[in-house]
């Protein structure tokens, strides 16, 4: 028996977080969505402008109970002003941008690698097991 992928766990287990991947990133570039926990945003985690942040003041934890979720549509140039006004106003805390292509390029080598981890199994198989 041969390998086949689209008879592959793993292969159909994987296309749901590509496709999610791929529509934050899709719809980052036009809009921009966050949670705040704590009062002036002391923890903030979004995404705007094909980018996931998070931001964090290290010392102290989220108030849980002070809660704020927004989703704003904007343009590109209301998105990088406030990249800009961020990235200063954020000096003074921990926090961290990730674009979405090196999300999706990572998600695609681990996919990747488990396809050909399962592929290499599979082969290794004796004949004639019926598994798959």
């Amino acid at each position: 028996m041969r390998f086949r992928l689209f008879r592959s766990r793993v292969f159909w287990f994987g296309v749901p977080g590509l496709v999610g991947l791929l529509w934050g990133w899709w719809i980052s570039m036009g809009h921009r969505s966050f949670v705040r926990f704590g009062g002036a945003g002391r923890w903030t985690i979004g995404q705007g402008e094909g980018e996931v942040f998070a931001r964090w003041y290290s010392g102290e934890a989220p108030d849980w109970q002070d809660f704020e979720a927004r989703h704003e549509k904007a343009s590109i140039e209301q998105l990088r002003e406030w990249k800009a006004d961020a990235a200063e106003y954020w000096s003074s805390s921990g926090y961290v941008l990730l674009p979405y292509h090196l999300l999706v390029l990572s998600y695609l080598a681990v996919w990747a690698g488990l396809l050909i981890w399962r592929k290499r199994k599979y082969q290794a198989l004796p004949r004639g097991t019926g598994v798959e």
